[in-house]
């Protein structure tokens, strides 16, 4: 580094020198600038970076600031300026002396790392110019890299030969030595929490059996560094507030290749929460604050639960507009009683009103489409909880991966401009993804979507599914905010074939959907559909009576209307929240066509987050249909419950009423429970745990498992089971497991649950 600046300072100093200033007058224009010994650099971009212009008066500092821009550039070792006088003005010429050049880079004795993935880490490439210090960066990142490995003795050592040409061949040689693992975690002081408990809240790990197979048991310094902060976090949360922990020490056996680590632990006294005030002001009374305070007196100091209130409390005024609103809480030790008095007062500051409300990094998604999500809008008085409401439409939209929200001071001293910086992702998908069950083997299915059509936020749909017992096909547009108000337009076009074993059910028909927002989480939408369904009887099947009377071809003209109140965090993944939807669909009568029936459905779901970050859904559904003017429900009206998205460890076949041939044919009726708990065990990856319990309800056919009572509770099916989620750029991956808990002497005990491509 000392040998970079000492040339940059005598190119510098080269500017004013004695004898520059009187071999040519100064005071002459610039008439014309060249650049001189680039021979592998660009010149276009060298001189990019002179700013100095002709038919501009010379400028030491001017030039000084080209020098400084252009050896920054990173491909020079030296840079001189020579000035010419010449008649009508002066004549710069920027002399540069490069860099050698990479010819090439060689890396030797790496066999726990691919050769590819340390050619992706190093800084130093080939065909690029030779920056010594980029080698000292590369020695560490490629230390890094074995440490994760747990080779914490490797050594590298890195070499530039010359290659002539004012070329240098670069040479990474790697010397592993052995593998270095976690043999033992000691820990010393400890009472309130035993070693287990300890060892629990902590990355780091000893080394065994299943250690051997991944990286867990390596000992890495900055993840040690995280857990011993852990560890104090976890301590003061339970009242420890003096709590406190030495460096630990970390013992290499080189010999053996183990590493010993003790972690010494201070846990102090144990305080409880005593005196809990809050002071009122002009914005908010006391009770109002202390609304706002879930801490108990007589229970231990919790650091992290304190944290999470005042910000509460700080909350509370961001949603009147004070957006600088600050909690001062006075804390007041007693080590007589072992308490902890507090007191939180607030210093509002003043009322802000929102600025400008800019977004970047939207290429593709045009402004308005973002601006109409914010719920915040310019001139208005700020508000926070408006704030975290348009980050999550912003989100909900789909069409960003990730959402930067920066408040910024305003022009004025009362205002405040937010910066949305967004980082879009690909709303076109191409997918092709398959399922299984044991009842339609393998499904097939392929669809072409863009969510974002051209920016304007509209989604077109195409796509087919096909298995041994379905054949579907569809065309679906969508344009959720029309003309950018709370109004949505859509339409559908489908093809649908579904083999029920003892009949096939076959409809073609379309749709047109209006739906329109009210308030902030409820929206009404209304549908009309038209479709052709035609019944036939199975090839070589022996019919039922009430099969006869259900073939042949019937038209239905309906209209449906539902309400939903979506509250979830997140609407395609959610994690805290819950949704309700109530619809219902007429068909006939002053509608035309050829059946007449009603159909109804309400649907709950809530998520709780849990410790530890599980997370609990619950979820219920119930359904009911019927007839009237004296025609009956047509059969590819009723209900059937069993498979991968409802009652998972079933088929439709073993769910509710059966015809004489034991073939289901559905019901008029259903209830739906779903208890779930997952875990993600990283950001694609997550484990489920279920309880399903469902059951179809009819009076038509074998009820034996089933009763013609409907919502009879006593009377369902049930199953438990587990399963994985896989979110991949491509689709997402479901597997799941159930196990029937009320097995029939017919019925197989579990069913196996296979999807690609389909949302969860």
């Amino acid at each position: 580094m000392k040998k970079r600046s000492s040339h940059f300072l005598a190119a510098v100093f080269a500017l004013l020198l004695p004898h520059a200033a009187a071999a040519a007058d100064l005071g002459k224009p610039v008439k014309e600038i060249a650049v001189a010994g680039a021979q592998r650099a660009n010149q276009n971009t060298i001189r990019f970076y002179i700013r100095t212009k002709t038919g501009e008066p010379y400028s030491v500092q001017s030039t000084r600031d080209d020098i400084r821009r252009i050896y920054n550039l990173g491909y020079f070792d030296d840079i001189r300026l020579i000035i010419k006088e010449k008649d009508d003005g002066l004549a710069l010429v920027y002399e540069v002396k490069e860099k050698p050049f990479v010819r090439s880079v060689t890396i030797r004795g790496a066999k726990e790392v691919p050769e590819k993935d340390m050619q992706m880490l190093i800084g130093m490439k080939k065909g690029s110019f030779f920056q010594k210090h980029l080698l000292n960066k590369d020695v560490l990142k490629i230390k890094n890299k074995y440490l994760k490995k747990g080779f914490y003795f490797t050594e590298v050592r890195t070499s530039a030969t010359d290659a002539g040409n004012n070329q240098v061949d670069v040479a990474y040689d790697i010397i592993e030595r052995q593998k270095v693992k976690i043999a033992k975690i000691t820990f010393r002081g400890n009472k309130f929490f035993s070693d287990y408990q300890l060892s629990e809240i902590i990355e780091s790990r000893e080394s065994g059996f299943w250690q051997l197979f991944s990286d867990a048991g390596n000992y890495q310094r900055e993840i040690l560094k995280v857990d011993m902060l852990r560890i104090e976090s976890r301590y003061r949360d339970f009242g420890f507030v003096k709590a406190r922990l030495d460096e630990p020490k970390v013992e290499v056996d080189r010999e053996n290749g183990i590493i010993v680590i003790t972690i010494t632990v201070h846990e102090g006294d144990q305080y409880f929460l005593g005196a809990i005030a809050a002071r009122g002001d002009d914005v908010h009374t006391e009770d109002e604050i202390m609304a706002r305070l879930t801490l108990k007196k007589g229970e231990p100091f919790n650091q992290t639960l304190f944290r999470q209130n005042l910000f509460g409390v700080q909350e509370l005024y961001m949603d009147d507009g004070y957006a600088y609103a600050n909690p001062q809480p006075d804390i007041v030790e007693h080590p007589e009683t072992k308490t902890v008095d507090i007191t939180i007062k607030v210093d509002p500051g003043k009322v802000v009103y929102i600025g400008r409300i800019d977004a970047t990094g939207n290429y593709k998604t045009n402004d308005n489409v973002v601006r109409r999500e914010m719920r915040l809008k310019e001139g208005e008085r700020f508000s926070g909880q408006k704030l975290n409401r348009s980050r999550q439409r912003i989100n909900n939209t789909g069409f960003f991966g990730s959402i930067d929200l920066e408040q910024k001071t305003g022009r004025k001293p009362d205002t405040l401009d937010l910066s949305l910086n967004l980082t879009e992702k690909e709303t076109g998908t191409i997918k092709a993804g398959m399922g299984y069950s044991s009842l339609e083997n393998l499904t097939l299915n392929a669809a072409v979507t863009e969510n974002n059509v051209m920016g304007t936020g509209r989604r077109v749909s195409v796509g087919i599914e096909s298995s041994k017992l379905r054949q579907d096909y569809y065309l679906d547009f969508t344009e959720p905010r029309w003309q950018d108000r709370d109004v949505s337009l859509g339409f559908s076009i489908f093809n649908r074939q579904f083999d029920y074993i003892s009949y096939i059910n076959r409809s073609t028909g379309a749709g047109l959907t209006m739906g329109k927002g009210y308030g902030e989480y409820t929206k009404m939408s209304l549908d009309y559909r038209f479709e052709a369904v035609k019944v036939d009887l199975a090839p070589l099947y022996t019919p039922t009576t009430f099969l006869l009377s259900q073939t042949g071809l019937r038209n239905t003209s309906s209209l449906g209307y539902a309400i939903t109140y979506d509250e979830r965090d997140v609407a395609w993944h959610p994690s805290s929240g819950y949704k309700v939807a109530w619809d219902v669909r007429f068909a006939g009568g002053p509608l035309a066509g050829d059946v007449n029936f009603y159909k109804t459905s309400f649907d709950v779901a809530e998520y709780v987050k849990l410790p530890y970050e599980f997370i609990l859904m619950a979820h219920g559904n119930l359904k009911h249909a019927g007839s009237y003017g004296g025609r009956t429900l047509p059969l590819f009206e009723h209900y059937f419950i069993g498979g991968p998205n409802d009652l998972r460890g079933f088929t439709f076949k073993e769910v509710g009423p059966r015809d004489s041939n034991g073939d289901s044919i559905g019901g008029t009726a259903s209830m739906l429970f779903n208890l779930e708990i997952t875990y993600p065990f990283t950001k694609t990856f997550e484990g489920v745990v279920f309880y399903d319990r469902g059951q179809v309800y009819g009076s038509e056919g074998d009820l034996s498992k089933t009763t013609a009572q409907i919502y009879d509770l006593a009377n369902m099916r049930h199953s438990v089971g587990w399963g994985l989620r896989i979110i991949t750029p491509a689709m997402p991956i479901w597997l799941a497991w159930g196990f029937k808990l009320d097995q029939k002497p017919d019925e197989s005990p579990m069913e196996f649950h296979f999807t690609m491509g389909r949302s969860f």
